[in-house]
């Protein structure tokens, strides 16, 4: 998949990109971009997920728009609550990228 383009690719083996991607809007919301077959592992404390998670920072959902391209639409991704995002930070899961 091409984060940039928001084009995914079908299964693994998407070459060096992480198999999950959250989006972080203004650092207070975030999304799950890619992998959602690996949702409800993540959510859970003890889940055991693909490591480590891309987290694609933007100022905005407009910058995130632009960026994505004119058919990403938020409304399509799952919101994860901030706190999770930190369990995931704090365990050293995430490689954080501003845009």
């Amino acid at each position: 998949m091409n984060a940039m383009t928001g084009n995914p690719e079908d299964g693994s083996g998407d070459g060096d990109e992480p198999e999950i991607i959250l989006l972080g809007i203004e650092r207070s919301s975030y999304y799950l971009y890619k992998g959602e077959d690996h949702i409800n592992q993540l959510l859970i404390a003890e889940g055991t997920f693909p490591s480590p998670i891309l987290v694609m920072e933007f100022d905005s959902i407009i910058d995130a728009k632009i960026a994505l391209g004119s058919g990403f639409s938020i409304v399509k991704c799952w919101a994860i609550h901030p706190a999770i995002v930190e369990r995931l930070r704090s365990n050293k899961h995430l490689i954080e990228s501003d845009t």
